[in-house]
C-alpha cells in the first residue's frame, strides 16, 4: 500500500535585505560594535549617508573603476542592459534587477546593493564578533530604517538578548508605534535622529511630514526607553539659528536634556554614481569645529549637554 507523504508544516522564517554588516564600528553606540544596515526607508533625506539603503527593493551597484571590460556581464544579461564601450554603463530602463551580470562579474564591478539574510544567517555572522564586544559593545541595527523590519526583529531580538548582546537601534522615527513598541522595549539604547522640527522644512529636506516622528519620540520618552537624541547638522539645510532654536525648544519641552550633533560629511556622494537614483550631490563642505561649536552653543544656552 502506498503511503501518503507526510505533510510538514514549517514555521515561516523572516528574512531581510541587508546592505552591509560593518564590523568594529565605534560611532554607532558605545564600545566596539557590529552595525547592520537594513535596506529600505520612507524618508528621502537630501544628504542621506547611505543612499544604497533607501529603496526597499534590491538594486544593481556598478563600480566603474573595477570594470576590466571583459564583457562577461553583457553576455549574461538577458535584457541587453549592459553597454560596453569606453564608458561602460547600464541602461537602467532595460535592467530588470535579475543580477545575472553580477553572478559572472570576475572583478565585482557589478554587485547587488544588498543580500537576503535569514535570522539564523545574520546571527551566525554577528556571533563571529562577540569576543570583541566587551562590557559596552554589541550590535547596532541601522539602515535604512530598521524599525520597518518588525517581523524580522521579532525573531532576531530575542536571540540577541539570549546571548546577552547589547543592542542599539538607530532610527529616523518614521515607523508604526504599535508594531515597534514591544521591540524597542527589548533594546538597550535608541539613537533617535531629528532632521528638523519645522514641518515645512522637514518635508522639503526628507519628503515626509514629521508629525509621526514627533509622536514616536514622545512615545519613546513617555515609555522610558533609553535613548540619545541626535541631529545631523547640514550646512545651509537645517543649521539656521532659528531652526536649531526650534529643535532645542521642542526637545526641552519634551523633557530631554542631551543632544548629539552629527557633523555633515560628503563621503556619501561617492556612492551616487554607482546607483540609479535621482539624488544629486549637494556640493557643500562640512562644518569646521569652530562653526559646529557655535551651533552647539545654541543648545548649551538652553541647558543641554551637547555631544559632538
Amino acid at each position: 500500500m502506498n503511503r501518503k507523504p507526510e505533510t510538514i508544516n514549517h514555521k515561516p522564517v523572516a528574512t531581510a535585505l541587508i546592505c552591509n554588516i560593518q564590523r568594529f564600528s565605534i560611532h554607532d553606540g558605545p564600545g566596539i560594535r557590529t552595525t547592520v544596515f537594513f535596506k529600505g526607508c520612507n524618508l528621502r533625506c537630501l544628504w542621506c549617508q547611505n543612499p544604497e539603503a533607501m529603496k526597499f527593493e534590491n538594486e544593481l551597484v556598478f563600480s566603474e573603476e573595477r570594470c576590466i571590460l571583459c564583457g562577461e556581464c553583457q553576455s549574461a544579461c538577458p535584457n541587453g542592459a549592459i553597454i560596453i564601450n569606453d564608458h561602460p554603463h547600464i541602461n537602467r530602463e532595460s535592467c530588470k534587477g535579475q543580477f545575472a551580470c553580477a553572478l559572472v562579474c570576475p572583478s565585482k564591478a557589478l554587485e547587488p546593493a544588498a543580500r537576503q539574510y535569514s535570522v539564523t544567517e545574520l546571527v551566525t555572522e554577528l556571533l563571529k564578533d562577540i569576543d570583541y564586544y566587551g562590557p559596552e559593545g554589541g550590535v547596532t541595527l541601522s539602515g535604512g530604517e530598521p524599525m520597518l523590519k518588525t517581523g524580522f526583529l521579532t525573531e532576531l531580538l530575542p536571540v540577541l538578548k539570549e546571548k546577552k548582546i547589547h543592542v542599539v537601534v538607530e532610527t529616523c522615527g518614521y515607523f508604526d508605534w504599535e508594531k515597534a513598541e514591544p521591540l524597542l522595549k527589548m533594546v538597550d539604547l535608541v539613537l533617535f535622529d531629528i532632521k528638523a522640527v519645522t514641518s515645512e522644512l522637514h518635508r522639503s529636506l526628507t519628503g515626509k511630514d514629521n508629525t509621526l516622528i514627533k509622536n514616536n519620540l514622545g512615545n519613546i520618552i513617555r515609555t522610558g526607553i533609553p535613548r540619545q537624541i541626535r541631529m545631523p547638522v547640514v550646512p545651509g539645510m537645517n543649521d539656521s539659528d532659528e531652526e536649531l532654536e526650534a529643535v532645542a525648544l521642542f526637545l526641552k519641552d519634551a523633557g530631554e536634556s542631551s543632544v548629539h550633533l552629527l557633523p555633515y560629511h560628503r563621503m556619501w556622494e561617492s556612492k551616487l554614481k554607482k546607483l540609479h537614483d535621482t539624488i544629486k550631490p549637494l556640493g557643500i563642505a562640512s562644518l569646521g569645529e569652530e562653526a559646529l561649536t557655535k551651533k552647539a552653543e545654541i543648545f548649551g544656552r538652553k541647558g543641554f549637554e551637547v555631544i559632538f
